[in-house]
C-alpha cells in the first residue's frame, strides 16, 4: 500500500529531475564538515573521561566535581564547534580537476 501512496510522488520527482536536474541534486557530504564531528565527538568522550577522573579524585563532591569539570570543558567545545562549523559553510570546498 505504501508504494502505491508514494508511486505519485516519485513521478514528480522525476519530472523535477527532468526540467531541473541541478536542483534535484542531493546534498553531497562534506568532509570536512564530517571531520569536524568526528572531532568533535572524540574530544567530548575525552572530556567525559577527564571529568570522570577528576571527581574520582573526589570522592566526598564527586558530583559538584563531575558537574564543574566536564560542563567547564563541553561548553566551550560547543562553542568553538559551532564557530567551526559556521565558518565551513562560509569557505567553499577547493574543487580538485
Amino acid at each position: 500500500m505504501s508504494e502505491l501512496a508514494a508511486a505519485p510522488r516519485q513521478r514528480g520527482m522525476r519530472r523535477a529531475v527532468m526540467e531541473n536536474p541541478e536542483e534535484a541534486k542531493a546534498p553531497e557530504v562534506n568532509t570536512r564538515n564530517w571531520l569536524l564531528v568526528i572531532v568533535v565527538d572524540v574530544l567530548i568522550l575525552v572530556e567525559l573521561a577527564a571529568a570522570m577522573y577528576v571527581a574520582s579524585v573526589h570522592p566526598d563532591e564527586f558530583e559538584l566535581m563531575f558537574m564543574k569539570s566536564f560542563f567547564g570543558m563541553l561548553i566551550p567545545t560547543l562553542v568553538l564547534s559551532f564557530l567551526a562549523k559556521r565558518m565551513l559553510r562560509r569557505v567553499p570546498e577547493q574543487v580538485m580537476s
